[in-house]
């Protein structure tokens, strides 16, 4: 057992204290917001947000360690240079839910697509500054705010794109079944 928690200690954080407190409620919060929003009006379908999962998930492990690690080293997580359990939690269940309730809410009114980038994006920087300011959760070194409105504006369009075409790949296969179907 204790190679078990050895091997585990560079994972675990130094001390349990604010920051993984707000990591934790804020993935309670922001789970049952997404289950509450999807279940009382569905507009994404189950593989939409799979896919959606799947591919914030990446994006924001594959952009946390190209920022946040050497040889960039614009900031930190939580409470190491490198990452940790909290940064898993942060990248599998926290990130990628308010991206997708953004797609749904597209999907739902269908409002012009830069002023939904550029107000939504101001959203999550201001929920990355209170995260950063009250909870200790970033420590920036070289990074800065404004940085952050411009990567949330990118991700947010490459999103948009990705929700798009997988919507496609969907509505041709279920075209492809309805004709195959009809023959």
């Amino acid at each position: 057992m204790n190679n078990i928690l050895n091997l585990l200690e560079p994972l675990l954080p130094k001390t349990f204290d604010q920051n993984e407190i707000f990591v934790l409620l804020i993935m309670v919060l922001c789970i049952c917001i997404f289950v509450i929003v999807h279940h009382l009006d569905p507009q994404l379908l189950q593989t939409e947000i799979i896919a959606l999962f799947v591919f914030n998930i990446l994006f924001s492990t594959v952009g946390d360690r190209m920022l946040a690690e050497p040889p960039l080293d614009l900031y930190d997580t939580l409470d190491y240079g490198h990452g940790e359990l909290f940064d898993s939690v942060l990248q599998i269940l926290v990130y990628p839910i308010p991206v997708i309730l953004y797609i749904h809410f597209y999907q739902k009114y269908n409002p012009n697509k830069i002023v939904s980038i550029v107000l939504y994006a101001f959203v999550l920087v201001l929920l990355e500054w209170t995260s950063e300011k009250f909870f200790n959760v970033f420590q920036y070194k070289e990074w800065k705010i404004v940085y952050s409105y411009g990567f949330y504006c990118f991700a947010l369009a490459l999103n948009l794109l990705f929700a798009g075409l997988i919507k496609r790949l969907i509505g041709r296969e279920q075209s492809k079944k309805r004709s195959s179907a009809n023959s």
